[in-house]
């Protein structure tokens, strides 16, 4: 996967952190020193008997350790460069996203993501799933 600036990100949003690869996706680091990952993992065994099961993909954006702050504004121009750069390498893939349940956060998760999505969807389309429990 190839590090370069995607030109999809717009000079009025902050720069993004530098992203390092790893096994699963990427890592970078605040200027707090919090360390996020975030990880593409083969989701092939969710929908197995699909043609495009090959393509399958789940997004996790993961903090690490350190000293997190949630209005950090360069958070989303990163993620957003991550998934530029793991679309440029498969443009067919097919990405899950789950907000976690952990702390009852999902419906902020949810919302963040939304929002993320509809200022940078670039070509994109999303499809809302939502399990009733």
């Amino acid at each position: 996967m190839s590090l370069g600036n995607p030109s999809a990100l717009s000079s009025s949003n902050p720069s993004p952190y530098p992203l390092s690869e790893t096994e699963t996706g990427f890592a970078f680091t605040t200027e707090r020193g919090a360390i996020y990952h975030v990880d593409f993992t083969s989701d092939s065994d969710y929908l197995p008997d699909t043609p495009f099961v090959d393509s399958v993909y789940s997004l996790s954006i993961l903090p690490i350790s350190g000293s997190f702050d949630r209005k950090d504004p360069r958070i989303e121009p990163t993620i957003v460069q991550a998934l530029h750069i793991f679309f440029e390498a498969d443009p067919k893939a097919i990405l899950l996203y789950v907000c976690s349940t952990e702390n009852g956060q999902e419906r902020v998760r949810s919302r963040l993501f939304r929002q993320w999505f509809s200022r940078h969807q670039g070509g994109f389309e999303r499809f809302d799933f939502n399990y009733p429990e």
